[in-house]
């Protein structure tokens, strides 16, 4: 299997993020155009696509670092010196299911639960059940992360 990385940004530079995929460009394809719903990576990113994915921080626009994030949201580069990003990068964007996509080769990709952008946003669209689950659980879970779980009357 050939080598490569896909530059994952989130929601418009929120965060970086290196991805060495565990599969082939084609399977990479194949995962990305069946992915019902970016829900799951709403709130805590990427961190569990298939592969090793690391957090970057961008110094210049083909300048970067590897980084860790530590209370409050700061980030500590993990190296001296920055990086410079591969050319032929695979870019990929993640944040709501109208604008999250996959660019292999100049060559854009959506995933299956991709809608457009005034679709989405049509006071009357309402998304396939499976869809909404995801996104009521990927918010139900980061609820509970950030506050615990719900205490039970007695």
């Amino acid at each position: 299997m050939d080598k490569y990385a896909v530059h994952v940004q989130e929601e418009y530079g929120y965060r970086e993020w290196l991805w060495a995929p565990d599969m082939t460009i084609e399977e990479l394809k194949v995962w990305w155009k069946n992915l019902p719903t970016v829900a799951p990576y709403f709130f805590e990113g990427p961190v569990n696509f298939p592969g090793e994915i690391h957090q970057i921080y961008f110094h210049e626009p083909f300048s970067f670092s590897f980084i860790k994030e530590v209370e409050g949201r700061t980030v500590v580069p993990l190296h001296p010196d920055p990086l410079v990003m591969p050319e032929d990068i695979i870019h990929m964007h993640i944040h709501e299911d109208s604008d999250s996509y996959l660019v292999i080769d100049g060559v854009s990709y959506n995933h299956a639960g991709y809608v457009t952008y005034d679709e989405y946003n049509d006071e009357d669209y309402e998304s396939a059940p499976e869809v909404k689950d995801a996104w009521d659980k990927a918010l139900n879970d980061d609820v509970i992360k950030k506050f615990g779980s719900p205490k039970e009357d007695k």
